[in-house]
């Protein structure tokens, strides 16, 4: 009942989109349809669009829409297949992840998906460049 959190591709791009630009990430990915409570309701359509405003998408401002859409179909253009969209719920190093282990320590749920994503954070801060990124069966994010 939020904006998701993991790792994600944008799947669409929409140069007519109501909120000025706008591509859609291709949620539910494999690890949110295993990891759902909500099964059948997982929703979809999450979308990063400019007019910064949302019901439930990621919204920036339209010169930053503008700039990130053009860079996005640059690379879609030069022959990246897939666009890489990393949603965190804060900076995940050591100090904000302690923050956030802080404030939510009762919800193991959201801090077990959270050092997972860690995980993967950690390892683009290190080495400067994205992991490979598989789920395993149990909605878990593998990175190689």
């Amino acid at each position: 009942m939020q904006v998701p959190e993991g790792f994600y591709h944008v799947d669409c791009y929409n140069p007519q989109s109501n909120f000025y630009l706008s591509v859609r990430i291709n949620y539910p990915n494999a690890s949110d349809r295993i990891l759902s409570p909500h099964k059948r309701k997982l929703g979809g359509d999450i979308c990063i669009h400019g007019s910064c405003v949302s019901i439930g998408c990621i919204s920036i401002q339209d010169e930053n829409i503008k700039e990130v859409y053009w860079l996005m179909i640059q690379a879609h253009g030069a022959g990246q297949k897939e666009i890489p969209v990393h949603i965190f719920p804060s900076h995940l190093d050591e100090q904000s992840f302690a923050s956030l282990k802080k404030e939510y320590q009762g919800d193991t749920e959201k801090l077990t998906l959270w050092e997972n994503l860690q995980t993967g954070y950690l390892y683009f801060e290190k080495n400067k460049k994205l992991p490979k990124i598989t789920v395993n069966d149990k909605g878990m994010y593998i990175f190689k």
